[in-house]
């Protein structure tokens, strides 16, 4: 595929800002074929002038062009195959100055800079330093006056990133051999880099830009090895210590994420944890094979470095109450409970002994109890919880194991890799098959009923629509064991009576959107209990906010979010020079681990250095390219090679030596 820009030529002024403007160079303005205006319609076309936008080189999909067009007249397009690629049209040989003849008129055109320079000054003179920025109206034209203004637009991986991760700044630092400047800007708006380097959903990766030429790049295996390779800097005392104790309970990834920001800004913070570990899902949910423990643990470490108090063993409801944080002293509190509690599979039979929750069997697990399971396995959903399940399965001793899930693989919530993992292991994967009953014998669970489903008809594209049984489909499953994986949900009952804390029909606390402050003055909640279950990174974000909001509470500050960022912000010198290769080449990926039966130990290796290199140079750096540095563009298709002053332009080259 490629990016291919669109230009209504009817509504076209001719100003050239569009090429001025593009990063890769990947527009050029064609010379005229007829004589113009400039020569009254008479005689010959000048080929010192310049007609309308062409694009002559492959393009990264940034739209600069368009926000940067006065009269709104570009489009972008993503289209499979290679794009067309029109000619380049080489320097312009202006007339001289001066002389005795009357001078030629000259069109606007005339303004903008000769086509095919490597130095990107601003189109705009010496007026100012050209940026880019944010147009949110079409009549904004002149919104690039604005020097270093807030609206400066962000790398698509960047919003996608729920904590807002500046991902191509430390793929950029890692293609430069800065590790430590790499992990450092990873970890200013994360405080589990490490632990998103191995097991992040990564909706940076869906939203790449490099992902229409060829392939996404893999930005959470980058960040693993940043955070191999990188040592992080001291974290420097917070400038204010305040007096205003902070509880927060629960010490999952929005918990201990809020503690880490609010302890930055000089907040006296205690953690109460209901299990004997911290970390909450990510300890007891996430089998070793997938996080290792040193890496989580790190990570905690660093967090209660900072003068966190973290209690274990702490359950609200059986050993404080809400209203004890209150007398103690606590001017506010964080519910961060999280959403454990599994929810049952909802069909006859589903009450005999061998029907365990997916959650309870991995937190035996994790926590080291060793269960044992004997026989064949079946596991109930289609998310990262049923895939962890599964494999753990079959690692405790279930053999076979099969995954059943009620809708088509392409709607499965577990990403592509956990799926191509657990049937790597042997795992059956069977997809459009839902469970009617649990049939028993003796006490002892001996099948699973299942009839096969459908996409209801007229409603397949879209993939929250419903499935409905097939009629006279029915078969049973041989099973001993059934781990139930349909979704998870908060379990209220830590909260008294008359708390002032309301609940939803699905049991999560409500809280406001934005605040995320409870119906009750200083209680705040976040993450899981709150959202629903959703990833580490949404859990991160939500701690965060919650830890701004606190601020904002405590210290009656207007921007509790500002604050944090000045704290924590890691500064890296901008980007004089940036050095892109366009040509297509495949994602890089770590090589498949060695499947190691009953092992719990983490075997997935990273990246080397020498492929880590490699992987962060595909990146198109959408993260700096609004800030108007130098672009050299050193493979790909159309402008690369670009010739010095003086000498002739080329003719652009496509991936196979051919002519454009």
């Amino acid at each position: 595929m490629g990016y291919r820009i669109d230009i209504d030529h009817t509504g076209c002024i001719n100003c050239g800002i569009c090429m001025d403007t593009c990063p890769v160079e990947a527009l050029d303005m064609s010379r005229p074929q007829t004589a113009g205006i400039e020569s009254g319609g008479l005689g010959q076309p000048q080929d010192w002038m310049m007609e309308h936008p062409i694009q002559v080189g492959e393009c990264i999909g940034c739209g600069i062009c368009i926000g940067e067009c006065p009269v709104v007249v570009m489009t972008l397009v993503a289209e499979p195959g290679d794009t067309a690629l029109a000619p380049r049209q080489g320097p312009i040989d202006r007339p001289p100055a001066g002389g005795d003849g009357p001078q030629p008129w000259l069109p606007l055109a005339t303004v903008t800079r000769e086509a095919l320079k490597r130095d990107h000054p601003s189109p705009w003179g010496g007026l100012l330093q050209w940026q880019t920025a944010r147009r949110d109206e079409a009549w904004q034209v002149w919104r690039s006056m604005k020097e270093n203004g807030p609206t400066v637009p962000k790398a698509p991986c960047q919003i996608a990133c729920p904590a807002g991760t500046d991902a191509g700044r430390y793929i950029g630092l890692i293609g430069a051999g800065r590790y430590d400047d790499a992990y450092a800007v990873a970890a200013e708006v994360n405080p589990f880099p490490s632990v998103c380097g191995w097991i992040c959903t990564a909706p940076c990766e869906g939203a790449c830009r490099r992902g229409v030429l060829d392939e996404p790049i893999a930005i959470r295996t980058l960040k693993r090895f940043a955070a191999e390779h990188g040592q992080l800097p001291p974290v420097s005392p917070p400038a204010t210590l305040r007096a205003e104790k902070v509880g927060i309970v629960g010490g999952g990834p929005a918990g201990m994420s809020a503690a880490y920001y609010l302890a930055r800004l000089g907040y006296p913070v205690t953690v109460f944890e209901a299990m004997p570990v911290p970390g909450g899902m990510m300890a007891i949910g996430i089998p070793a094979y997938r996080l290792p423990r040193d890496v989580l643990q790190a990570e905690i470490a660093r967090i209660v470095g900072l003068g966190v108090d973290l209690r274990l063993d702490a359950a609200m409801g059986r050993d404080f109450t809400l209203s004890d944080l209150e007398t103690e002293g606590y001017r506010a509190v964080f519910l961060a409970t999280g959403a454990s509690k599994s929810r049952r599979l909802g069909v006859r039979g589903d009450d005999a002994p061998g029907v365990v929750p997916a959650t309870l069997f991995l937190k035996q697990v994790n926590l080291g109890e060793e269960p044992r399971l004997n026989g064949p396995a079946i596991v109930v959903g289609g998310g990262s919880t049923a895939m962890d399940a599964a494999r753990s399965a079959w690692r405790s001793g279930a053999s076979p194991v099969t995954v059943v899930y009620r809708r088509g693989r392409a709607e499965m919530p577990a990403q592509v890799e956990e799926i191509e993992a657990a049937e790597r292991e042997g795992i059956v994967v069977e997809t459009g098959l839902a469970p009617v009953e649990v049939l028993s014998r003796d006490g002892a669970v001996v099948a699973m009923r299942c009839v096969e489903t459908r996409a209801t008809a007229g409603t397949t594209a879209d993939p929250a629509a419903p499935w409905e049984a097939v009629p006279g489909t029915e078969r049973d499953l041989p099973t001993a064991t059934i781990l139930v994986a349909v979704g998870e949900e908060p379990d209220p009952s830590i909260l008294p009576v008359g708390a002032g804390i309301e609940v939803s029909g699905w049991a999560g606390i409500v809280a406001d959107s934005r605040t995320l402050a409870t119906g009750r003055a200083g209680i705040f909640a976040g993450g899981d209990v709150v959202s629903g279950p959703k990833t580490i990174i949404d859990a991160v974000a939500s701690g965060r906010r919650a830890a701004a909001s606190i601020h904002e509470y405590l210290a009656g500050v207007a921007d509790g979010e500002h604050a944090i960022l000045e704290t924590v912000r890691y500064p890296t010198a901008p980007d004089g020079l940036l050095t892109l290769d366009l040509s297509r080449r495949p994602r890089a990926h770590a090589p498949l681990p060695m499947i190691e039966p009953g092992s719990f130990a983490a075997n997935q290796v990273g990246f080397d250095e020498p492929t880590a290199q490699a992987e962060a140079a595909r990146c198109f750096r959408c993260d700096a390219v609004y800030d108007g540095p130098i672009v050299d563009v050193r493979a790909g298709r159309g402008p690369a090679g670009i010739p010095a002053a003086g000498d002739a332009a080329p003719v652009g080259h496509d991936n196979a030596g051919g002519t454009l």
